[in-house]
């Protein structure tokens, strides 16, 4: 009797085990159902991933719906500008900062060689040119035959070429803005020996702006040109713009398209090369 006693004893004391185990589990699990995301939460750990699936990126566009992309707005025209030929820098125009019009002088390499070769040929034209006309004459006099005034018409002509090629040797010595917009960069200083092809200035044009935009196909024939959008630059006021083009393309490595919009930036409200972010206003057939 007393063991079956014990027996009983130790299956009620089990018992009361399993049942406090239950018991103490239950507030653990509370407490991981009080951690679980809930609303702002939820949302920003799903806004998290990357703007190029088609997701929101942000607050603003998380509380409409509508999807955003980051991008940069860089000037639309954006020139670097090398070295046509070898020499030493004898003087420089321009300091980085300091706008510019198409054809301003930027530097001016050691063009003494250059010069003393144009004027050789020049010289050399002159004096075919004064055999030519001779040429010319005795021929209207039917004094010499077709072949010496040919002759001589062509040795003027290969002159001319030459003294040309000479010149553009010569006006490569300068170096001259090729369009208007800001000198962003500056490589060379006073008697510094450059190589052709090194690379000199850099000069971009912060009055236009482009955005180039890389979408998921999934958006494929839902934007198109024309289409407003809302910029929200990182520094600056949100502005209201359009898409300028949308290519048809699709990349197959990437499964994406793209997009541009060109902004007018002429009273310099965004510094160039700014990121932003885009945000896709809903069309009206949405709105309805």
């Amino acid at each position: 009797m007393r063991f079956a006693a014990a027996i009983i004893a130790l299956l009620g004391f089990g018992a009361w085990g399993l049942a406090g185990c239950s018991e103490s589990d239950q507030p653990g699990a509370r407490a991981v159902a009080d951690d679980a995301p809930h609303g702002d939460t939820a949302r920003s750990s799903a806004t998290a991933r990357s703007p190029a699936s088609g997701v929101p990126a942000g607050d603003d566009a998380a509380a409409t719906g509508d999807p955003s992309f980051e991008t940069v707005l860089a000037p639309l025209h954006d020139v670097e500008i090398f070295a046509r030929l070898a020499g030493m820098v004898m003087s420089l125009g321009v300091e980085e900062g300091r706008r510019v019009a198409p054809g301003d002088t930027l530097a001016r390499l050691d063009d003494r060689e250059q010069r003393a070769t144009l004027a050789e040929w020049e010289a050399q034209v002159e004096q075919a040119r004064a055999a030519w006309e001779r040429a010319q004459r005795l021929h209207e006099q039917k004094v010499i035959a077709d072949e010496p005034y040919i002759g001589a018409r062509s040795e003027l002509q290969a002159a001319e070429a030459r003294r040309d090629r000479a010149k553009v040797e010569w006006e490569r010595c300068t170096v001259c803005a090729p369009i208007a917009g800001v000198v962003t960069q500056r490589r060379v200083q006073v008697g510094q020996m450059v190589k052709e092809n090194d690379l000199l200035f850099r000069v971009s044009d912060p009055d236009r702006l482009r955005a180039e935009l890389l979408l998921p196909e999934t958006l494929l024939g839902t934007v198109h040109s024309g289409q407003r959008v809302r910029l929200l630059p990182a520094a600056g006021s949100p502005t209201i713009a359009r898409l300028s083009h949308v290519s048809s393309l699709v990349d197959p490595a990437s499964g994406t398209f793209r997009a541009f919009i060109d902004l007018d930036n002429r009273r310099a409200r965004l510094p160039a090369g700014i990121s932003a972010r885009v945000v896709f206003e809903p069309s009206p057939a949405s709105t309805r």
